[in-house]
């Protein structure tokens, strides 16, 4: 081969060569950007087991994406306890205390704000709840009602205040079919109101008020002796039907409308409502919540219900559109 020949030859070579090592390149980005989103999935996966089986999911398809608009409560249901509907409730005593929260910071203990805890009494930070169904403990009326509730510490000048008890009312919301309501999955979670709220949140969502009575108030009402301060707070009712947990907590469920779950969520459930009641009348001067000011008011559900007890709850209750169980509401 002359020379000429083998430079041609060899001028081929280095453009086969150079295509090559820019596809290479080219795959390799590709593929260094896949893992950033596997990792943020990844990542969540070991939160997402903390619930249940597909939670961690929720994080890698929501991660980037705007934060979900929850809405609001149709009406206000933290203001109306009447018995006149289709309903099951329950009252469930004070458990313990802890700052530890299994849906904000699981596998974490002592990294959140103090907790007052309600239900199955072997929550802790560590808790999934197919361990909880497992444990079928309660301080629940309802013994199949295994969940765990819980809500900010109330603090007074000196120092925690426990609560009495919190009330549980799962209900049909107006707007919604109540032949169309499903039970919980078990190891769903969900957030109702804003731990960090700046502003006063609608107070259909997380408010303060005395006993039962129908007034709702974004500040610590001045309540007197014969109906002591409560905490209200009502979840979201509607569910995107795939993820039991988002990376805000939030972006999986959303208020109902008047008009039933709005799309992208078609899955309705019960409304809960959860009521705390607390040891507390007279001034509220000087009180506030481990997460902060009154306004900062919210609550956290993990389902750890027997499942077909809440099953049965909700299709003889709420689609047989019967009040099957309410709490005592004696001194309150």
């Amino acid at each position: 081969m002359n020379r000429v020949a083998a430079a041609a030859v060899l001028a081929v070579v280095a453009l086969i060569v150079a295509a090559c090592s820019s596809a290479s390149s080219s795959s390799d980005s590709s593929e260094a950007a896949q893992p950033h989103a596997d990792g943020a999935r990844a990542s969540h996966d070991v939160h997402g087991d903390s619930h249940g089986d597909s939670a961690g999911d929720s994080a890698g398809d929501s991660a980037g994406d705007s934060p979900v608009d929850q809405g609001r409560p149709v009406g206000n249901p933290n203001g109306a306890f009447r018995y006149d509907g289709a309903m099951f409730a329950t009252r469930c005593a004070y458990s313990h205390s802890a700052p530890d929260d299994p849906i904000v910071a699981p596998g974490r203990p002592g990294e959140s704000h103090l907790h007052d805890f309600f239900g199955n009494p072997a929550v802790d930070a560590d808790s999934t709840a197919r361990e909880l169904v497992g444990v079928r403990e309660t301080t629940c009326d309802i013994v199949d009602d295994t969940a765990s509730y819980w809500s900010p510490a109330l603090i007074g000048p000196a120092g925690p205040i426990p609560p009495a008890f919190a009330d549980a009312y799962y209900r049909v919301a107006p707007g919604v079919p109540a032949a169309t309501v499903r039970p919980y999955p078990v190891g769903l979670a969900m957030i109702g109101g804003d731990a960090h709220a700046e502003a006063p949140q609608p107070t259909s969502i997380a408010g303060w008020g005395c006993g039962h009575a129908p007034a709702v108030a974004s500040d610590f009402p001045t309540c007197p002796p014969e109906r002591l301060l409560t905490l209200r707070v009502t979840f979201p009712d509607c569910w995107d039907g795939e993820h039991l947990d988002s990376i805000t907590h939030k972006d999986h469920v959303v208020y109902s409308t008047a008009d039933g779950c709005p799309e992208g969520f078609p899955v309705a459930f019960s409304q809960l409502t959860l009521l705390v009641q607390y040891p507390v009348h007279g001034e509220s001067a000087g009180l506030s919540i481990a997460a902060g000011p009154a306004r900062a008011a919210h609550a956290d559900f993990l389902n750890a219900w027997q499942p077909d007890a809440l099953a049965t709850n909700v299709r003889a209750c709420l689609a047989g559109g019967v009040v099957c169980s309410v709490p005592t509401t004696s001194g309150s």
